[in-house]
């Protein structure tokens, strides 16, 4: 299409139909219509809206309890029948101890407080008495406080500062061994920490914060007849036509307006710039992004945008460029040609012009930038579907043979893909909570905690207009004095009274999150642990529910899991319940325990140094399994910024590029990883090993390996002391020390236990007192890393059932090696190429074995009367009858069953 058509074309569907002409009637419908209208409903958010459904979900259920109608009661509720409210309030505080959330905070109730009185305004179209608002309010304050131990102090607000920011990027980068699920959702993740720490933003201005059941319960809000229904359905503006509207950011039909999933962070909210020489210096063109942050708080009722800034960085580890670059490569959002597939290009220009932007393609323009990851179908695509798939997805994305999909005998198999839903709020906190548990950080790694520390270093350095405009406040609002200063004073006046200054450096230090840290604390509590302290009240009573209904169900069905109809339900229900609180007891022990290990890590510290006892700090050694993931971080782990700026600039090429390499790659579990442990010495002891009955035991033979004797001697007696050993069994038991059950994963102690022992005698060494040797201590080995993929797993058979499935993938073809040694390389059966991954790679595969007798039918199904296997039949007089003697079946042969089901034959 030559230029002036496509003009022609896009000003013809920029052209709107030309309405009717004007008439009277027209404004007197109008007129009309305007004075019978109801009054118009406020502009509420759709969680607010969420929120609100709740609340009239409990006032039905507190009016059930009354036994009253809902509508007619909450109309009643004035100042004259303020006891209704109160009544209101109590039901919510006792309906939330029982549900196992009670209210801890002041706060909490008066939110509900209000919540009531929207709920007031909705059925009533008026505002609750002023009055009456004011009574509640003050008897939260006055009686209930004090009744239900509500807090009333604000809780500690960490602030990240620099040095804290700095060490948790770094550690996601380059030290943290959590698994995210993509490479690129480790890139995600870490601009998304970039950007709330440089532009201030919420949550929600970038990742979906809404609920999932927001817009079902807004339109449930919407739907409910109110005071605000209008009576009438007609449209009296039929005269003017529909008008599209249009976005304003890129022109094309604007469909984020509507939607709540498409209000966050899209690619037509990012502009990336190449600005000449901008320092003037004769230097390299460099790079620039501009950010729209425009979904802010409050945007229903006023939408103020705000522009955000940002600029290239020494460092890639903490450049947003680098990491909005890697992800537009990798995912193929470029439009220009020649910039779509490496990073060179981009820092290599050399301009006439003062600037110019790089354009990003049409269809990514309402799409979020940060978007969920899903799990690929189990449907194993045909041939043709494969490469139709591996096509759309090309087309889509960009080119993604590389690393988004692999090639197998024609199809296609891709372990994760990203999709067009963005990425929720609930995702991203889970990860913040899982880093603070790898890093060791005591404190809650909250979004917030860089909201404060922008406002904190934008306050300092900057004038207040700014402030205010970077944090979304209206002007010369008090919200940042009230809502965001600390209990923690930021100022060492104890230096200014004695003319030492303001800039002390115990305030980096004191307000440093990182204060306590540490990455030995505990990541998880052990069902030992769970088991020694035993349920609370919440998961007993919930238990001797379950135990009851079993009961039930038993009687009616046979087995609970065959019910069927309300009686499964109200088992599901019940079983959810527990499973949730449980849940919710596990994290509160964990919570005990993580703190208590930072007292007792401070108190053993104590005492060491109060001993002289001075220890070096041994860092945690951290090997990671993926290749392009070690890469990137050799390469994010250089923190050197006295280079020369060609090396700067080759760094920094070198970091996007593996960035995207690494982008469409499964990061795989590393969860084994070597921790520093100091040897603790054992003092030697003499420990009388109990016999218990029906367990005889032997000595290990001589011929066992020992690596080293045990410290302590294990005193067995001699068989002609069973007499003296059975008679003082008692009186030994009670001074034995209790012996540790050996659990069923753990390695067999070095003794076993004699077959075909009819009682409980020992077979002891010659001497009386012998030292046992103990064996070495049994570590599992773990498989090999996936040839394909580079998944670890810890048992071999889920190892081999993962390999199974990408052999299945290829349907008989010719297998292509995937290591890159071996390129080229492809075998025409899956039996050579597990011949060659297992003798050049050291991969395992399963073999099928099949035992096939010589002598057995073609058929399969089993006559009856030709089991070779002995009977065993019992008469009258107690008698065995045996039949008689089968002859021996021939010898088996061994069949291996290749994939496609060949077998090939062993003697």
């Amino acid at each position: 299409m030559s230029r002036i058509a496509r003009y022609q074309q896009q000003l013809r569907d920029d052209e709107t139909p030309e309405p009717e002409p004007l008439q009277a009637q027209e404004l007197h419908d109008v007129w009309q219509r305007g004075n019978e209208r109801r009054p118009m409903p406020p502009n509420l958010s759709l969680r607010y809206k969420a929120e609100l459904v709740n609340l009239e979900q409990r006032w039905k259920d507190f009016a059930a309890e009354l036994g009253q109608p809902w509508k007619p009661l909450i109309k009643t509720l004035t100042f004259e029948n303020k006891g209704l409210g109160e009544s209101f309030m109590h039901y919510l505080k006792r309906r939330a101890d029982r549900d196992g959330r009670p209210f801890t905070a002041q706060r909490a109730v008066r939110v509900r407080v209000r919540q009531l009185g929207t709920l007031y305004r909705k059925y009533t179209a008026q505002e609750p008495e002023r009055q009456l608002m004011d009574h509640l309010r003050d008897l939260i304050l006055v009686a209930h406080t004090r009744k239900w131990g509500l807090r009333r102090e604000p809780k500690l607000k960490p602030t990240m500062g620099v040095d804290f920011f700095l060490n948790h990027i770094h550690f996601r980068w380059v030290r943290d061994t959590t698994t995210l699920g993509l490479g690129l959702d480790r890139i995600d993740d870490v601009c998304l920490r970039l950007f709330y720490m440089w532009t201030g933003g919420r949550k929600h201005e970038l990742v979906y914060a809404k609920p999932k059941d927001v817009t079902k319960k807004a339109q449930q809000y919407d739907d409910e007849s109110d005071a605000y229904t209008d009576i009438e359905g007609g449209n009296t503006d039929a005269q003017v036509g529909p008008r599209a509207k249009k976005c304003w950011v890129c022109g094309q039909r604007d469909e984020r307006e509507h939607d709540p999933k498409l209000k966050v962070l899209c690619w037509e909210d990012i502009d990336l710039w190449i600005l000449r020489d901008p320092e003037g210096s004769g230097g390299r063109d460099k790079l620039a992004m501009q950010v729209l942050l425009r979904w802010h708080k409050g945007e229903n009722q006023q939408i103020t945008p705000t522009w955000c800034l940002f600029v290239e960085e020494k460092l890639p580890f903490i450049c947003p460029i680098s990491h909005i670059l890697a992800k537009a490569l990798a995912e193929g959002v470029c439009a220009d040609d020649g910039y779509q597939t490496r990073a060179e290009p981009f820092f290599s220009t050399k301009l006439n012009k003062r600037a110019l932007k790089i354009r990003w393609k049409k269809e990514w323009m309402h799409k979020p930038v940060f978007r969920a990851t899903e799990k690929p179908s189990r449907g194993v695509p045909t041939t043709e579907e494969g490469n139709a798939e591996l096509k759309a997805s090309e087309d889509r994305e960009g080119p993604r043979d590389r690393q988004g999909a692999r090639a197998l005998g024609g199809g296609v198999f891709a372990l994760n893909q990203k999709s067009d839903e963005p990425l929720s709020a609930g995702v991203f906190d889970s990860r913040s909570e899982r880093l603070r548990i790898a890093m060791g950080l005591l404190d809650r790694l909250a979004q917030y905690c860089s909201r404060r520390g922008y406002a904190e270093c934008v306050d300092t350095n900057y004038r207040r207009s700014v402030r205010d405009q970077g944090l979304r406040h209206r002007p010369n609002s008090s919200v940042y004095q009230t809502a965001y200063h600390n209990a923690m004073m930021n100022a060492v006046v104890q230096d200014a009274f004695l003319n030492r200054g303001t800039k002390s450096p115990y305030l980096a230090i004191l307000n440093h999150m990182g204060l306590r840290l540490d990455e030995n604390a505990p990541k998880r509590v052990s069902d030992e642990m769970m088991r020694a302290i035993g349920p609370n009240a919440a998961v007993r009573r919930l238990e001797q529910q379950m135990e009851v209904l079993q009961a039930e169900l038993r009687l009616k069905y046979g087995r609970p899991s065959r019910a069927a109809g309300e009686d499964k339900a109200s088992y599901e229900t019940l079983q959810a319940r527990l499973s949730a609180a449980r849940q919710r007891h596990r994290r509160k022990v964990f919570r005990v325990i993580y703190a208590d290990h930072f007292v007792e890590s401070d108190e053993n510290e104590l005492q060491k140094q109060l001993q002289g006892i001075h220890e070096p700090v041994i860092a945690r050694q951290v090997t990671h399994s993926l290749p392009e993931r070690q890469v990137l971080a050799d390469i994010l782990g250089d923190m050197d910024e006295d280079l020369p700026e060609e090396e700067i600039v080759k760094r920094k090429v070198e970091a996007i590029n593996a960035m995207v390499a690494y982008a469409f790659k499964s990061d795989p579990s590393m969860r084994a990883q070597p921790e520093p442990r100091q040897p603790v010495p054992t003092p030697l002891s003499e420990v009388l090993l109990p016999m218990l009955p029906r367990q005889p035991i032997t000595a290990i033979p001589d011929s066992c390996p020992v690596l080293q004797p045990p410290p302590s001697r294990v005193v067995l007696p001699m068989p002609n002391q069973q007499s003296a050993a059975t008679a003082t069994e008692p009186a030994r038991r009670s001074s034995l020390p209790s012996m540790p059950e050996t659990p069923s994963r753990s390695p067999p102690p070095p003794y076993g236990a004699v077959a075909g022992a009819r009682s409980p005698q020992i077979s002891a060494p010659r001497a009386t007192s012998t030292a046992v040797h103990q064996r070495p201590r049994y570590t599992r080995k773990r498989p090999e890393p996936c040839i394909f993929c580079g998944k670890t797993f810890t048992r071999t058979e889920g190892m081999w059932d993962h390999l199974e499935r990408h052999l299945e993938l290829a349907e008989g073809g010719p297998l292509p090696c995937p290591r890159l040694e071996c390129k080229g390389m492809v075998f025409d059966s899956a039996n050579r190429f597990k011949v060659h991954a297992s003798r050049v790679h050291g991969s395992s595969f399963r073999v099928k074995i099949k035992l096939v007798s010589s002598g057995c039918t073609r058929s399969s199904v089993r006559k009856v009367g030709t089991s070779t296997r002995p009977r065993i039949i019992l008469t009258s007089g107690n008698r065995v009858q045996l039949p008689a003697p089968v002859q021996p079946s021939p010898r088996p042969r061994i069949v291996l069953v290749g994939p496609r089901g060949k077998e090939s034959s062993s003697r």
